[in-house]
């Protein structure tokens, strides 16, 4: 049996009408500085040589992440790190996740792992982009049906060893209580005038977070390809996997849409009318919204992480949008 999964820290989301083209990358490095032992073990795998690589953006770790053309004519994707990095144990965790996910999730196939000088993990290589989000956009249809279908596709937990939610991701959603002990000359006026009722909801969500469906706990847009060939969309990076309700997942798609310019309104119409949220009170869905702000409030004024490029004005703008959720939604003063 293998080791019980343990989650890590999600690394959040932006605010305002932004994609993650508008914030800081962080820097990869590229298939040819991957150590020649590494490459070489890595085409072993792959039974042939690889004739061309491309870099890939996206996200805040700065590990390997390139598209390879075979000479054999397929193509596969990498993403790996150095084994001595802080951040390889959550590569070894997706790895770890994605080869146990079943065939009929929307995610890419893990074809193998390798555990050595460097850790790295090949997927099948998907033929697609990060989903448009914005309002109009044509792809927000599918990128809501890959929720739902999430949900029915992970329902009951595949991983019986996947942490419960209440134990690996809400002891870091208490951002506010955190805040609420030294409270920072600098805190946003509504939530320094506010700040005793966001530590009281903070934890609203809690009686309503059990469930046995694995959650992806990191659901944004740049987590997602939509395929070129059929529309689908396939979600990646499962580094942070938990069980619980399966509305945690799509109600944490709402901050995401203000971010690509939907009002308030707009972005719960989209999600909050899904199934799997329709039947939670509204003061649980206020708390998880209230414990994402405070969690993105904190960690915004937490040092720059080394390697990354932008995460914590990210984090503050995710702060900012997700205040505005919970303001439209509490209608506090």
């Amino acid at each position: 049996m293998p080791p019980p999964l343990v989650g890590a820290v999600p690394v959040g989301a932006g605010a305002g009408p932004m994609t993650l083209a508008d914030t800081g990358r962080v820097v990869r490095p590229s298939w040819a500085e991957v150590p020649g032992a590494v490459r070489a073990i890595v085409e072993e795998r792959l039974g042939v040589s690889v004739r061309k690589a491309w870099g890939q953006v996206g996200g805040f770790t700065p590990g390997l992440a390139s598209r390879l053309a075979l000479a054999d004519g397929r193509r596969v994707f990498v993403k790996g790190l150095p084994a001595t990095h802080a951040q390889a144990a959550s590569y070894r965790l997706e790895g770890r996740v994605a080869e146990r996910l079943p065939e009929r999730a929307p995610t890419p196939r893990l074809l193998f792992r390798v555990d050595d000088e460097w850790i790295v993990l090949a997927f099948e290589d998907v033929d697609g982009r990060e989903p448009n989000v914005r309002p109009g956009s044509p792809d927000l249809a599918a990128v809501l049906s890959a929720l739902n279908g999430l949900a029915k596709a992970f329902t009951p937990c595949p991983l019986p060893d996947a942490p419960s939610v209440l134990v690996d991701l809400a002891p870091l959603l208490r951002g506010w209580a955190a805040l609420a002990v030294a409270p920072p000359a600098d805190l946003d006026p509504w939530a320094s005038r506010n700040l005793d009722s966001l530590v009281a909801v903070e934890t609203a969500w809690h009686p309503w977070a059990e469930g046995d469906t694995l959650l992806h706990n990191d659901l944004r847009p740049d987590n997602m390809i939509r395929r070129v060939a059929d529309g689908r969309v396939m979600v990646v990076d499962w580094s942070y996997p938990c069980h619980g309700a399966a509305w945690l997942d799509i109600a944490a798609l709402v901050p995401h849409l203000l971010l690509a310019g939907h009002s308030p309104a707009d972005a719960e119409r989209l999600v909050l009318s899904r199934p799997a949220v329709a039947r939670v009170p509204a003061w649980a869905v206020t708390g998880f919204a209230a414990a994402w702000a405070g969690y993105w409030e904190l960690n915004s004024r937490l040092p720059e992480p080394a390697g990354s490029l932008g995460l914590r004005a990210y984090q503050r703008r995710a702060a900012a949008v997700a205040r505005w959720w919970v303001a439209h939604r509490t209608r506090w003063p």
